[in-house]
């Protein structure tokens, strides 16, 4: 049976239900009340709110049960303003956490938005037609390890016969590594690390490396899955990617830009001043 209280934080953000798009809250454009509850009104928007933030593959609950969910949140909401727990520091401090989060958010959107435009992407698109050279690429696995020793016990299981992904996944101590098996995708030589990109670009597919490579990240077992010229992507494909290098590019300038207009002082742990960082 549904439960009428609400699982998880009211201030969810990112979650996204179906029921939301239903026809019942799209084709309200007036945000009418739905429920009036010791004098306070609760509207459609409200629980269009909630349905945002029940979990995929929660399904969707009736109107009617919605309805009630949100009455019972609005009740013990209301009980606990009047014990005076929204003055309680630790929720004080917790919702200030969640509107910084917020303002934060909605600050960099309303400066990156204009500026991601379909001329913006399509401009930085052609710009790197005209200055696309063909590269080698490789596409490689890796297991990273942190001692020499242990990766010579892996390329010995792995001459065994052992299944390069199979290891990858427990054994390496790269977090993405460990989720897909090794997989590093095709990378060009100047994506990674000298130590990494010379012992790879010297493979072949197929090849495993015989001796540990060592990087500033610890010791390495490559292989090498396949090679291939790079291309450039038709211009739909690379469209998001591009996009997001535009917001980030903003992003990174809008933070530069208030720093050097900001007066900073840092201080230790201990409360003592920290060495000044140039004019900062």
């Amino acid at each position: 049976m549904m439960k009428l209280f609400a699982r998880g934080p009211v201030l969810a953000l990112g979650l996204v239900a179906g029921f939301a798009a239903s026809p019942v809250f799209a084709a309200d454009q007036k945000n009418a009340v739905v429920a009036v509850v010791n004098g306070s009104e609760i509207h459609i928007s409200q629980l269009a709110d909630f349905a945002r933030q029940l979990p995929r593959g929660a399904g969707q609950p009736p109107y009617e049960a919605l309805l009630e969910i949100v009455i019972n949140n609005q009740l013990v909401y209301d009980a606990a303003k009047k014990e005076k727990l929204d003055a309680n520091p630790e929720i004080k401090a917790a919702l200030k956490k969640v509107e910084m989060q917020m303002v934060t958010q909605a600050y960099m959107q309303n400066k990156v938005r204009p500026a991601v435009t379909e001329e913006s992407i399509k401009a930085n698109y052609d710009r790197a037609v005209k200055e696309f050279v063909p590269a080698e690429e490789v596409r490689a696995r890796h297991i990273l390890v942190e001692t020499d020793e242990a990766a010579r016990s892996i390329i010995a299981e792995l001459g065994r016969g052992a299944d390069f992904a199979e290891l990858a996944k427990t054994r390496t101590k790269d977090p993405s590594g460990a989720a897909n098996g090794g997989d590093l995708g095709y990378f060009s030589q100047k994506a990674m690390v000298p130590e990494f990109a010379d012992a790879a670009f010297a493979m072949r597919p197929g090849e495993v490396s015989k001796t540990p490579v060592k990087s500033p990240f610890g010791y390495h077992v490559i292989k090498v899955d396949d090679k291939r010229m790079a291309v450039i992507p038709p211009y739909e494909q690379a469209k998001p990617a591009i996009a997001q290098q535009i917001a980030e590019g903003i992003q990174e300038k809008l933070v530069m830009d208030l720093r050097d207009k900001a007066k900073i002082k840092r201080f230790g742990p201990d409360g003592a001043p920290l060495p000044e960082q140039g004019k900062k």
